[in-house]
């Protein structure tokens, strides 16, 4: 769930959304804005579940905004903190629906009794921001990985979960909007397929629209993927080993090339063996010793500054693994080929 807060003074902005994120214990998203002008826009396009908002603010006051909020986003819930002097002021707000106000200074207390009342309801079986983030983990890497059914698994183990039943149609659109840019996002942070990005936000009538529409962009990204890979599982070793070989001075390890290949370790590994036949450390044993081979022909390189050039600080395990790999010692090596 997200609420966002609204408040000039910047203190009392940061502590009333750090009362907020402690009542929420990781279940709530939110957040601070510093004017009700700010609000209204973000309201209109990411319309959050609640606003907490002060009435007396620069450029556009508490109850110009709670006006635009019941008039433009009339889903949202909205509860207005006033001083003792503005009482008044404050009960012109329940013309627009507020059913909630709080006098200044507010305590956690107080805050808390309110956020009972609004919110109370529909946190008890919200997920959380972590297991929510996580779902999203685990779909980016369904996409990623190409396997079969491992991404329409993941939205339809999903969809139900972290997409409320009983949410407005605003709120509705703006989550499948950001689940959208936010996989998109992901998938180009891994700086090796460009995915455009995805169309203008969306507004939809109903969930059902919603949910046909985001399910349909994530069988995009996963066509788009098998796409660029040439329809196939076998770009990714391609991709692999081509990052390997880009980092063969620097200590890599499995985990890391997995990550980037987006799949699991142990389904990397197994994969790699069966489509190189060798193990990922084979692999970059021998693609070291190809490249030291190469360093040992030309005369300018000492032979223990080839040994730090292909990532190994120890010139005596360098050698060792050398004679192991091509059947003799690196210096031996340049004398085969007629060098000193």
């Amino acid at each position: 769930m997200h609420v966002v807060v609204v408040e000039d003074e910047s203190m009392i902005r940061l502590g009333l959304a750090r009362m907020v994120e402690r009542y929420g214990a990781g279940r709530l998203r939110v957040t601070a804005l510093a004017n009700g002008e700010e609000a209204a826009a973000f309201v209109r396009e990411t319309p959050p579940d609640l606003v907490l908002t002060d009435i007396r603010m620069p450029r556009m006051d508490g109850l110009e905004l709670c006006r635009i909020i019941s008039e433009t986003r009339p889903s949202v819930k909205a509860v207005v903190i006033s001083g003792y002097g503005e009482f008044e002021y404050a009960q012109k707000c329940l013309t627009y629906g507020v059913k909630e106000y709080l006098l200044k200074p507010v305590t956690p207390g107080e805050l808390y009794s309110v956020l009972d009342r609004v919110l109370k309801p529909a946190l008890a079986d919200a997920p959380s921001i972590s297991e929510y983030e996580q779902w999203l983990d685990s779909l980016e890497e369904a996409i990623w990985s190409a396997v079969p059914g491992a991404a329409v698994a993941c939205w339809t183990e999903g969809k139900d979960r972290y997409f409320e039943a009983h949410a407005s149609p605003e709120r509705m659109s703006a989550a499948v909007n950001d689940v959208l840019r936010l996989l998109v996002k992901r998938l180009n942070a891994r700086d090796i397929f460009l995915f455009p990005a995805p169309p203008e936000r969306r507004s939809f009538p109903a969930r059902q629209e919603a949910l046909a529409f985001l399910e349909e962009e994530i069988f995009k990204l996963s066509g788009l993927l098998q796409t660029y890979r040439g329809g196939n599982l076998k770009n990714v070793w391609e991709e692999a080993k081509a990052y390997i070989d880009e980092h063969l001075t620097t200590d890599i390890s499995l985990e890391e090339v997995a990550g980037k290949m987006g799949l699991a370790p142990t389904y990397f590994s197994h994969l790699f063996k069966k489509s190189t036949n060798e193990t990922f450390v084979q692999y970059r044993i021998r693609k070291r010793m190809e490249m030291a081979k190469r360093l040992l022909e030309m005369p300018h390189y000492k032979v223990i500054d080839v040994s730090l050039a292909v990532g190994y600080q120890s010139y005596p395990h360098f050698s060792i693994l050398f004679k192991k790999a091509v059947g003799c010692s690196p210096s031996e090596y340049r004398q085969s080929i007629g060098m000193k």
